[in-house]
């Protein structure tokens, strides 16, 4: 079945109405490998990628195919996300490497120019550091912005999801500068999604087919950056046709990476200048993420393993640890600033 699959995409993958077709109108999907010209005729599929399929369909079946881990969702599936279902030219079957539950949380997609600025770097760190702990962060994986969202995500402990517009094995994962960003994605629970078949490279027409899924997937779109004519705003756009909540964040007037922003603004989108603006949108509590930290030394070891909820006094933990007060002091000032330890007064401390 899954080879079938794989050779229907592999033909059908950038006719996603005629592939649907198929898929629907065969009772018993073996029979595409036999049924005559005219059955799929029948079903309304007429192109030159049906000519191309019939006359390739049964070597093609016979090799095997190098999956990598790749697997299969299909539209009748149960996981295929039901808010991208509903697209006129919903992509029939999708690939996929990593979690595919990261398509059950809210998703927002964080986008820009693959020509980032320094103000766009600073952006995205921000809004996706605080925005990555409540929402799935999707992108494209493509350089600049997108590539900076995944990696923002990953390294707060967030859930991302790369669109691509390439196959997904080793190979053709495009670019090549964001492979290993691909592969800790996936370490990390989160996921790479592509219509586009394993074995097949990027092709300029990928990208807007990459860029409806995006916008399909997600209740709403931030971007960070853009021009005028760039496939941010394609997907901006595309957005507000699958009814998804625009944000930009307000750009340098005088900057070409500013004017397709700006323009959303004067359209309608909404202005946001932090992450807490996207989250009271939703009406959702900000997520306090506990801070991970690694001791400096064995005396920060020895304090933050004794101390807890409860507050412990310094002379209590001079006590256990050997050491002087005043080097305690010291030493607990900078878990204070490290916000991992917190002073109750009266030479009292908790674990934060």
């Amino acid at each position: 079945m899954e080879n079938i699959l794989f050779l229907l995409s592999k033909y059908f993958y950038y006719k996603p109405v005629e592939l649907r077709k198929i898929l629907e109108g065969f009772k018993k999907l073996e029979d595409v490998l036999e049924a005559p010209k005219d059955v799929f005729f029948k079903l309304g599929v007429g192109s030159k990628a049906l000519d191309e399929f019939l006359n390739s369909r049964k070597q093609e079946n016979n090799k095997t195919i190098k999956q990598e881990d790749i697997k299969i969702l299909t539209i009748f599936d149960e996981y295929y996300p039901e808010k991208l279902k509903h697209l006129c030219d919903a992509p029939p079957i999708l690939f996929y490497k990593g979690d595919l539950s990261c398509l059950n949380g809210g998703c927002l997609a964080v986008i820009g120019s693959r020509k980032i600025t320094e103000y766009g770097k600073r952006v995205g760190q921000q809004f996706v550091k605080g925005l990555c702990n409540n929402f799935v962060i999707v992108s494209g994986l493509a350089y600049g912005v997108d590539g900076l969202a995944h990696k923002i995500t990953v390294d707060n402990n967030g859930k991302t999801i790369a669109v691509l517009g390439s196959g997904l094995d080793n190979e053709n994962i495009y670019p090549k500068t964001n492979f290993n960003l691909a592969q800790e994605i996936v370490e990390k629970g989160g996921l790479l999604l592509s219509e586009v078949p394993p074995g097949v490279g990027p092709q300029v027409f990928h990208f807007p087919m990459r860029n409806r899924i995006i916008a399909g997937l997600s209740q709403g779109i931030l971007i960070v950056e853009g021009g005028k004519k760039s496939g941010t705003l394609i997907t901006a756009k595309l957005g507000i046709d699958y009814g998804a909540d625009i944000f930009a964040v307000p750009n340098n007037i005088f900057h070409p990476n500013s004017e397709g922003v700006n323009y959303l603004i004067k359209c309608g989108a909404h202005p946001v200048t932090s992450a807490d603006d996207i989250l009271e949108f939703y009406g959702i509590e900000k997520k306090e993420v506990k801070k991970i930290y690694a001791p400096k030394n064995d005396l920060e070891k020895i304090i933050l393993d004794n101390l807890s909820g409860d507050p412990k006094h310094i002379n209590n933990l001079s006590e256990l640890s050997k050491a002087e007060v005043m080097e305690l002091m010291g030493v607990l000032t900078d878990l204070e600033m490290e916000g991992v330890v917190k002073n109750l007064g009266g030479q009292r401390y908790i674990k934060t």
